[in-house]
């Protein structure tokens, strides 16, 4: 899948010998995935309420506070970050995680491509 997406123009998703869906991996993943998460670490006071506007923040406790925020849209991931700008959170840690080809094919069939 990940060849696919790196290489192909357009992709047929083909479940049991049928065309489910096609289009190009950009496309795809937009129209059937559209949900960002963004992943951070801070020691900061309040975190999780300041970034309420964002909408629902998951908090994991550790040696530093693992923040979880999901949302929609292309924009998304830029929101956070300047929200985290505005408010000064000191962010130690930072990754995001956009979906791919692979959690299309699973949303459209319901299973892994092996199985």
């Amino acid at each position: 899948m990940e060849e696919a997406e790196r290489l192909c123009d357009r992709v047929a998703i083909i479940e049991h010998g049928r065309i489910i869906e096609l289009g190009t991996p950009d496309d795809l993943v937009r129209k059937y995935c559209p949900e960002r998460t963004v992943v951070f670490t801070s020691v900061d006071a309040n975190v999780g309420e300041r970034l309420h506007q964002l909408g629902a923040v998951e908090r994991a406790e550790g040696s530093e506070a693992t923040y979880t925020i999901r949302g929609e849209g292309d924009d998304f991931v830029t929101e956070v970050i300047n929200v985290i700008a505005r408010e000064g959170i000191r962010v130690r840690g930072f990754r995001t995680e956009i979906p791919a080809l692979e959690d299309v094919f699973l949303k459209l069939t319901g299973h892994g491509i092996r199985d």
